[in-house]
């Protein structure tokens, strides 16, 4: 087979490569800057419960096809104008380099040590087998390098275009809100409403909120008896919205804001919960302590 012909197969596998990690990207991960334009049509991942396989594909097969698309690259321009040994390592750097800048925050995105660990292993496995192309010495030629720069810079742009889009704003601060010291409610009982709602779509929402309605007033009388009372038709003293939300591993988190006649504040719990029971107590303990002893928002000192 002749060179060109070698030449345009390897580009062929690189671009199929490319083209297996974009797609990768679509489905798992369509928030990178290269798919913003098809923000208007609200593109949405995939979700598994299987959390090594969402790992894999969220997070390291695109990576794994872009350093193998150019290895593969390497491979075809060699073939073509017979790279020196300086910018095979020119090129093969590019996948480290674009980790060190995600490092250091040149690049948008997030540094990984397993990215490196991806690279090295692929590197080294078409090292192995396209050993005679990847390091034999020959003298720096100029079209070589040219060759090689052009590979590096089309690869870095790559490497911006998967980075998660980022919205910055170039404005001035805005003033930080000022500073509320609400005190405990003092008078009992606390007439209570409750409101649950969730970030994703519940399979039966209706039954989820009586349900979790009915246990979180007991989980409010537990942590402190005779201070709360359901308001069955009459006006509330505390109005309690709770959003529950939950990640691809199926853990439970939640937001929730509080009112009172004269304040409002809010909170959020972290999506470490395995039961949304759980969830719930921790919710009315911290609502608790507000309701005791108070509580704070705003720029506080």
């Amino acid at each position: 087979m002749s060179s060109i012909h070698k030449s345009y197969r390897f580009l062929f596998w690189a671009l199929a490569a490319l083209s297996a990690g974009v797609v990768n990207y679509l489905l798992w991960r369509p928030g990178i800057l290269l798919f913003s334009f098809l923000e208007p049509f609200r593109a949405h991942s995939i979700s598994v419960n299987n959390s090594w396989t969402f790992l894999f594909f969220n997070g390291y097969f695109s990576d794994i096809c872009w350093c193998a698309a150019l290895c593969l690259a390497t491979v075809a321009v060699n073939t073509k104008v017979q790279l020196s040994r300086f910018d095979k390592g020119l090129i093969l750097m590019i996948p480290f380099l674009s980790e060190a800048g995600q490092y250091f925050s040149w690049i948008p995105g997030s540094f990984d040590w397993y990215d490196l660990f991806a690279y090295t292993i692929t590197i080294i496995i078409f090292n192995s087998i396209f050993s005679s192309a990847l390091i034999p010495v020959y003298m720096k030629k100029l079209p070589a390098s040219i060759a090689s720069i052009s590979l590096s810079l089309v690869f870095l742009i790559m490497a911006f275009a998967c980075a998660t889009t980022q919205r910055t704003s170039y404005r001035s601060t805005p003033a930080p809100d000022p500073c509320v010291r609400h005190g405990a409610l003092s008078y009992s009982p606390v007439l209570v409403q409750i409101n649950i709602d969730g970030s994703y779509t519940m399979k039966d929402l209706s039954g989820a909120q009586r349900s979790g309605q009915t246990y979180f007033m007991d989980a409010l009388k537990a942590v402190s008896p005779y201070k709360y009372q359901l308001a069955d038709g009459v006006t509330p003293n505390l109005n309690i919205y709770i959003t529950i939300n939950t990640d691809s591993y199926q853990h439970y988190g939640a937001k929730v804001t509080f009112y009172v006649h004269d304040d409002n504040t809010w909170f959020s719990m972290a999506s470490n919960y395995v039961e949304p029971y759980r969830l719930f107590d921790d919710i009315a303990a911290k609502i608790n302590t507000f309701v005791m002893y108070g509580w704070t928002h705003g720029k506080c000192s």
